[in-house]
């Protein structure tokens, strides 16, 4: 696509003299239109990606967070160790 404007904008004395300024509108066009539909379906992807990404690491967090306060509210560990052990465990996941 780099060339074709570089090509157009290069020789702009041709084309017009030669009265093909539809012309290369109507294929920069086209140029234009292919690359939006893919810069669009690759925005996609790369949102729906990090968008499901995120969605593990908050949901995995919030497993932590349920699971710690199961163990405090058994009594298995005190809140401290269990507060301590929880940012352990995020933090060795960064």
């Amino acid at each position: 696509m780099m060339g074709f404007n570089f090509q157009v904008i290069g020789n702009i004395r041709t084309v017009q003299s030669f009265t093909g300024e539809e012309r290369a509108v109507r294929s920069y066009k086209e140029a234009l239109r292919n690359t939006y539909k893919h810069g669009r379906k690759a925005g996609f992807t790369k949102g729906l990606g990090m968008g499901t990404l995120q969605s593990l690491l908050f949901l995995s967090w919030a497993l932590l967070v349920w699971y710690t306060s199961i163990v405090v509210h058994k009594n298995i560990a005190n809140g401290g160790d269990s507060f301590t052990t929880m940012l352990n465990v995020l933090i060795a996941g960064v």
